[in-house]
Order: C-alpha cells, then sequence, then structure tokens
C-alpha cells in the first residue's frame, strides 16, 4: 500500500467490499467424468416386475463314447431343463432443493440454478448405478413395507453374478452362493479371500474357462490401478508382448522436423496397450472409474465380458418429478429402477482379489 498516492489496495480496503468491481467468470468449470463403460457396453430391456427373471441352460459335457447299436429302441429323456435366475430391482435417487430467490438470483454459469442442479444430479445418479451395475454386493429382497434404508431392496451387481469361471488372484476367494439349489439370486457377500498380484497366467485362465462354457469375452474391466498395471506388464520382458515405443505411420508424425532418422516429423511413442489378444479371443482393457475396490484401497476384481449375456433393466427409467412445494422452495426428486440381468453368467470370468499395489506377473 502506497502512502503517496492512492493504488489499488487502498481502493479494496474500503470498508463493506472495498471499491474494486470483482473479476469472476461467467463460468463453472467441472472435470467430473460421466462416462459408464459398462452400462453403455451391454444391452437394455424394459421390466415388468420388482423381480426380474430369466433362464439359463447349460448342456452335458460332449462325450466321444455316444454310440447306438443298430435298430436298437430309443432308451431314456436326453430333454435339456433350464434354471431360473432373478435379480431384484434397485430404486435410486436424488433430490434437489432450490428456494425461489435462489433460482432468480444472478448466479455464476446458470440462469436458472434449479435446472443446473437437476442436469448435476442425473449424472451423479448414472455414477451410482455404474458403480452398483459393476460391485459384488449381492441381491437384497428389501422390506415389504417401511421407509428405513436398510429395508431398500438391491440388485446383485456383477462381481455377485459371475459364479462358475473364477481365478482367484491368491487364496481364499468364496462365491456368496445362491438362493436356491441350481438357480435364484446371488444372496450372499463374496469372501474375497486373500489379496495377489495380478497374473498374465491368471488372466489366460480366466479367458479359456469362459471360452471353454461357450463365452466370448470381449472386456477386460478393472479399476484404473488393475488396467494401468496389466498394461505395464504387458511391455515387460516377461511378457514378450509389446515395445514402449515403434516408428509411427507417415501419416501419424507430427511436425515437420526430422525424427528417427527419417523426414516428416517424430515417432510417436506407445505408453500403453489397449488390446491383449489371447488364443481364445481379444481383450479390450477398460478402465472403470466407477467400478468399487472388493477390499477398500486394496484389491479389485478384473471382469473378463461378453456383453451379450449382460443387460441392465428398468422397471423405470430416469425420471424427474415435482415434488410439493415447501414455502418458497421448489423440489425435485429424480429416480431410477434398474437390475443387472446376467442373461448367462458362464459367458463370463472373473481374475479376482487383484492387489492393486502390485506390480503384475508372469
Amino acid at each position: 500500500m502506497s502512502t503517496a498516492n492512492t493504488d489499488e489496495r487502498n481502493l479494496a480496503l474500503q470498508e463493506a467490499g472495498g471499491l474494486v468491481h470483482e473479476d469472476l467468470m461467467d463460468k463453472i468449470f467441472d472435470i467430473d467424468p460421466v462416462d459408464l463403460p459398462f452400462t453403455d457396453a451391454i444391452g437394455q430391456r424394459t421390466s415388468t416386475n420388482h423381480y426380474s427373471e430369466w433362464v439359463s441352460e447349460v448342456l452335458e459335457a460332449a462325450t466321444p463314447d455316444n454310440a447306438t447299436i443298430d435298430g436298437a429302441d430309443a432308451v431314456g429323456n436326453d430333454a435339456v431343463l433350464g434354471n431360473r435366475f432373478g435379480n431384484y430391482h434397485q430404486l435410486a435417487d436424488k433430490t434437489v432443493r432450490v428456494s425461489d430467490r435462489g433460482r432468480n438470483s444472478d448466479t455464476v454459469g446458470s440462469s436458472d440454478e434449479l435446472v443446473r442442479q437437476l442436469s448435476r444430479r442425473q449424472k451423479g445418479l448414472r455414477r451410482d448405478v455404474e458403480a452398483s451395475l459393476t460391485s459384488d454386493n449381492p441381491a437384497v429382497a428389501g422390506a415389504v413395507t417401511g421407509t428405513d434404508a436398510t429395508g431398500a431392496s438391491k440388485c446383485a451387481g456383477i462381481g455377485a453374478w459371475i459364479i462358475t469361471n473364477n481365478v482367484p488372484a491368491n487364496t481364499g476367494f468364496v462365491h456368496g452362493g445362491l438362493s436356491g439349489t441350481t438357480g435364484g439370486f446371488p444372496d450372499a457377500a463374496n469372501t474375497p479371500g486373500t489379496k495377489g498380484a495380478g497374473s498374465e497366467t491368471a488372466v489366460r485362465a480366466a479367458m479359456r474357462l469362459a471360452y471353454m462354457e461357450g463365452g466370448d469375452p470381449t472386456m477386460a474391466m478393472s479399476t484404473p490401478p488393475v488396467i494401468e498395471a496389466f498394461s505395464s506388464y504387458l511391455f515387460t520382458s516377461s511378457a514378450r508382448v509389446a515395445t514402449l515405443q515403434s516408428n509411427a505411420p507417415q501419416g501419424n508424425r507430427t511436425g515437420s522436423g526430422a525424427g528417427n532418422g527419417n523426414t516428416g516429423g517424430g515417432v510417436v511413442a506407445q505408453g500403453s496397450v489397449n488390446l491383449f489378444v489371447t488364443d481364445y479371443g481379444t481383450l479390450e482393457l477398460v478402465p472403470n472409474r466407477f467400478q468399487p475396490d472388493v477390499i477398500a484401497d486394496e484389491a479389485a476384481d478384473l471382469y473378463l465380458v461378453d456383453p451379450d449375456y449382460w443387460e441392465v433393466g428398468y422397471l423405470q427409467g430416469y425420471q424427474s418429478r415435482e415434488l410439493a412445494r415447501t414455502g418458497t422452495a421448489e423440489n425435485r426428486q429424480i429416480t431410477v429402477d434398474y437390475t443387472l440381468c446376467a442373461l448367462n453368467e458362464r459367458s463370463s470370468s472373473a481374475v479376482r482379489t487383484i492387489d492393486t499395489a502390485l506390480a503384475f506377473v508372469a
């Protein structure tokens, strides 16, 4: 602050807010992600009941000894009957309450704060649904009456639905099981087991299990640390798969200088692997920001997904409803009623309880 003249600090420090206008940009900068890899990859259906059901069949094992005597009578009954499975719907919501004065005020980045908040809350709700679908939550039937949150129904996530094809990263994993002997819904939490390093051997084994059952997984989906660790491993000498950089085609070169002894720009460094080709199909490595860890901040599952056999069912899609006013405030509730349909869980597989702090191994 100058004593010889009136400077900016003199003006700013005048009582009741000073005499300098604020320089506030009329925009809100937000980088919160809303990509939904699993929801966008699988199918959709319209549900008609709180408990959605479907039938999955399993053929008997193929045998080389199927031989019948010529002219013999047909005996037995070789009919195949499927098993009935189901999942409960989960009703999720977000509530927005904005006063009349709040709506009419000249706020940053919005001409109507209620509209902006509704848009934001719907994005948040979609992220919640993605987290639920990619979790290992078991299904919960829910209370018949009452409004206690503990009585709300829940749908089983993909981690609870992959029952047949599981490869533990270490020992101790136990699937929670089904409500019935051969059907029903996943009704108990999985036991994660001891966390361990992810491995190429485990991924290949999980891919083989799904293939042998008839599945064709195309997505290797997990939390970002697991996908990053797998991608990094594929550059190592143990994997013998990728190189850290490669010559770029002329059309992909950048700039006009010389690079790698060639004119026309530099070389594009290859720092990640997006596709992993196995003996049983090609997997796209898909990081999912919203997939929960199975052990908080410590371990996650890697799901090898055949999207053709998974659907999200909507008993009621995303809807915004106007609630009764409370004095001088507008109230809205955004809801969605959904479930995950594992049309045939044998189509996919999982590498369980991968330690997110450890590097992948062979």
